[in-house]
C-alpha cells in the first residue's frame, strides 16, 4: 500500500491464521472446563472435609455406659413441723418436737380417757355417743411457742374431724387455757375433750394447719 510523499510504504497487518480461532476457543474451552473442575474439586473437598469431620467428632465422643446412681441422703425437712412419717399414730407419753420460726416447743399426751357422760353436774350429755379425753403437757424449749387448745383435732377413720370445742363443755379434764408467746422454760399441762362416737381415730397437733404429728389412745 502506498504511504504519503515522505513516509515508507505501510505494510497491513497480517491476516490470522484460521489455526489461532480454533487455538483460542480451544484455550477458552480448556479454562471453563479448569474452572468447573477446580469449583467440583473444592464441594469434593468441603463435603470430604465435612464427612471427616463428622467422622471424627462420632469416633471423638463414644456412647457413655449407663451408670447407676449413687443413693444420697435425704434432704432436710423444713423446721416448720416434725417430720411427716415418724411422728403418726404415736403412743401416749411419746413426744412430738416441733421447731417453728420463733421457737421450739414439745408436745406429750400422757392419757387417754374416755366417758359417757358429763364428768361434773353442769355438763352437757356428748351428742356423739362418747367423751375422748386427752391429758396433754406442753414445753417451751427454746424461743417463744403459742399454747392454743385448738391446734389438737379428732380425726376419725372416716375421715371426718371434731375439735374441742363441744368437748369444753362437758366438764372433763383440767383445761388447757390459750396463751401466746410462751417463753422457753414455760410449761403447761390441761385437757382436750373431744365429743366423738367412738375411739377408732386418732389425735393430731396442727399448727398453721399443717399435721405436725398424732397419737392413738
Amino acid at each position: 500500500m502506498a504511504g504519503g510523499p515522505g513516509y515508507p510504504l505501510a505494510v497491513p497487518p497480517p491476516m490470522p491464521a484460521q489455526g489461532s480461532k480454533k487455538t483460542v476457543v480451544v484455550v477458552a474451552v480448556t479454562a471453563a472446563v479448569l474452572t468447573l473442575l477446580a469449583c467440583a474439586g473444592g464441594i469434593v473437598a468441603v463435603v470430604i472435609g465435612a464427612n471427616r469431620a463428622a467422622t471424627s467428632v462420632t469416633e471423638a465422643g463414644p456412647t457413655p455406659r449407663a451408670s447407676r446412681g449413687v443413693a444420697q441422703p435425704p434432704a432436710k425437712m423444713p423446721s416448720s413441723v416434725a417430720p411427716a412419717g415418724d411422728t403418726h399414730n404415736m403412743s401416749p407419753g411419746d413426744t412430738l418436737v416441733v421447731d417453728g420460726d420463733e421457737g421450739t416447743i414439745e408436745i406429750t399426751v400422757t392419757k387417754f380417757s374416755t366417758a359417757t357422760k358429763p364428768c361434773k353436774a353442769y355438763g352437757l350429755k356428748p351428742d356423739e355417743g362418747m367423751y375422748v379425753i386427752a391429758d396433754v403437757t406442753l414445753t417451751v424449749t427454746k424461743g417463744t411457742a403459742s399454747a392454743n387448745p385448738l391446734f389438737f383435732n379428732w380425726v376419725a377413720a372416716d375421715g371426718s374431724q371434731a375439735n374441742a370445742v363441744a368437748g369444753a363443755f362437758s366438764g372433763c379434764g383440767k383445761p388447757m387455757p390459750s396463751a401466746e408467746e410462751l417463753t422457753a422454760g414455760t410449761r403447761r399441762t390441761g385437757s382436750v375433750v373431744f365429743d366423738v362416737h367412738d375411739t377408732s381415730g386418732v389425735l393430731e397437733y396442727q399448727p398453721m394447719f399443717e399435721t405436725a404429728g398424732s397419737w392413738k389412745p
